[in-house]
């Protein structure tokens, strides 16, 4: 039995380091901040920035329609350039306020398979339980921070530069290639997309909990 109370000592020691780890870290409007990027500053910032693009290789170029792939090219380079830069400052300015992530990893503390089960929980994969909510709800605040940052630098980026591999293949065989590497591409990037929204359902159903 004194195995046993051992491991249960240990256990809840451990949890409660996580909880003292998970004080403060709380999410103050990342939904509302990942939205506003991708349906305004993103597709507004892209369009106006690929016109200006473009009206600068027509007057490279001028106006030659032969050159039309470069003024597509000029666009989307200017695109391209804005989404890293533009996404660099929003994450910085924008996402990162939008949470409280606290010093360290909550998750620290706990052993491989607790952390284990405890991502399970908070992505969906199991029912969600009462027990140590706090730890669950501060890992799930600062997994869905990381999933913001990655859909906002790291995606648009990755679409650009397929469109350009797309526009510059002449290859019928490697256009073909290219199609499917995209698409490979668009359907890994479901993942991120739907993790983010699977931990923004764990917060809004354990907030009920809570309250």
């Amino acid at each position: 039995m004194a195995g046993v109370d051992d491991l249960l000592a240990g256990s809840a020691d451990r949890w409660a380091k996580a909880e003292r780890r998970a004080e403060g870290i709380a999410d103050k409007g990342l939904d509302q901040a990942v939205k506003r990027y991708f349906t305004t500053y993103f597709p507004t910032g892209m369009v106006l920035l690929f016109v200006v693009g473009a009206g600068v290789g027509l007057l490279l170029f001028q106006g030659e329609w032969a050159a039309s792939l470069s003024y597509l090219f000029a666009g989307i380079a200017l695109a391209y350039l804005g989404a890293i830069a533009g996404g660099i400052v929003y994450n910085a300015k924008v996402i990162g306020p939008a949470v409280e992530m606290g010093r360290i990893n909550v998750l620290m503390s706990l052993q491989p398979h607790e952390q284990k089960q405890l991502r399970r929980e908070i992505l969906g994969k199991i029912p969600a339980t009462p027990e140590h909510l706090v730890v669950k709800r501060a890992a799930a605040v600062r997994e869905r921070k990381g999933l913001a940052t990655q859909l906002i630098l790291i995606i648009p980026i990755l679409e650009l530069q397929f469109l350009v591999q797309l526009l510059n293949s002449r290859n019928s065989t490697w256009w073909w290639l290219i199609v499917l590497v995209g698409t490979a591409v668009t359907l890994a990037i479901a993942v991120p997309i739907r993790e983010f929204r699977a931990l923004g359902r764990f917060l809004t159903d354990t907030q009920q909990m809570l309250d």
